[in-house]
């Protein structure tokens, strides 16, 4: 069973995000265009789809925002500000969802490198101010979330159901992670894992 046939369906007692989420504290988007969102929090999990440690992410604290990437959402109980990188972001989605009704109701940032504007909270990816922080060196999501966590001036950023350890995870993305994780706690950051 591939990876991503894994995902294909929510867990029995998962419902995906809830807005009204009790530690839910929205983030305002200054410029859609340029890419700033007001950070609200000095605390920042990035949650992805690995079993081992996804329902650890600090849900329930109200420290912490929470960043999930492409269609997590359908697995956390909270999610502040949301990724979807992939210029093919439409694309490949589990069959029988809607993604992009997902996205334009949603409620939150949504930050991708081709905003579709279609989407009301659609923001565009500041790649140039991220990679004046370290380097033009993004192989995944998760690289492109944590330079965006250092960007934002976060003091922690810690990771969750991040495993990078099959296929190209590991042979292409890992590396490049660990480097950004690196510029992060270079720089002063916490870092967590």
């Amino acid at each position: 069973m591939s990876s991503h046939t894994d995902f294909a369906t929510v867990p029995v007692g998962v419902e995906g995000v809830d807005p009204n989420h009790p530690c839910h504290k929205p983030m305002r988007i200054l410029d859609a265009e340029a890419g700033l969102i007001e950070r609200t929090r000095d605390k920042l999990a990035i949650v992805g789809y690995a079993t081992s440690s996804r329902d650890d992410a600090p849900f329930d604290d109200p420290e912490y925002d929470i960043a999930g990437l492409n269609q997590i959402y359908r697995f956390l109980p909270r999610e502040d500000i949301h990724f979807d990188i992939h210029v093919n972001w439409n694309e490949d989605n589990v069959e029988g969802t809607d993604h992009k009704g997902w996205l334009s109701t949603c409620g939150i940032p949504v930050v991708m490198s081709f905003p579709d504007w279609s989407i009301p909270t659609a923001v565009r990816y500041p790649v140039d101010a991220c990679m004046q922080l370290g380097a033009d060196y993004f192989t995944s999501t998760v690289a492109f979330m944590v330079a965006w966590a250092i960007h934002q001036g976060y003091k922690e950023v810690a990771l969750y159901g991040i495993d990078l350890v099959v296929g190209t995870e590991y042979q292409e993305q890992r590396q490049c992670a660990e480097f950004w994780l690196g510029v992060a706690h270079g720089r002063g950051m916490t870092v967590r894992l």
